[in-house]
């Protein structure tokens, strides 16, 4: 009998921790938004208009939402891991397990950035 996959997975999901998809996501998307924004600031020069500006400031608030975000996922993945852990030596590999999913939780608020302003500033 065949395996089916569930709508809106990835078999990379299943193959790679979540931690590497996570860190290939940014490696991937974060160069083109730097590229992209440093050409917009040249562009602009000494003069910014208030779209400039405007994007400036976002890209500010969304570099400190995101270190925000990432602290309190952090934490929050460490506290299920300290509650698990009695219970996962259980299992064949206790610490890669929960190892991952705590860099998974911090790493996710910087991909989805990322992902988000690549495909805005694609446009």
């Amino acid at each position: 009998m065949a395996r089916t996959r569930k709508r809106g997975t990835s078999s990379s999901a299943t193959l790679f921790p979540k931690s590497a998809v996570e860190a290939s996501a940014i490696m991937v998307g974060a160069p083109f938004v730097i590229a992209t924004r440093l050409t917009q600031m040249a562009l602009a020069g000494g003069n910014p208009s208030a779209g400039d500006l405007r994007e400036n400031r976002k890209m500010v608030a969304e570099k400190v939402a995101a270190v925000q975000q990432s602290a309190f996922a952090f934490n929050q993945a460490m506290m299920k891991s300290m509650m698990d852990m009695p219970f996962a030596f259980m299992t064949a590999n206790p610490l890669a397990k929960s190892a991952d999913a705590i860099v998974s939780a911090a790493l996710k608020p910087y991909s989805s950035k990322v992902k988000a302003n690549r495909k805005r500033l694609s446009k």
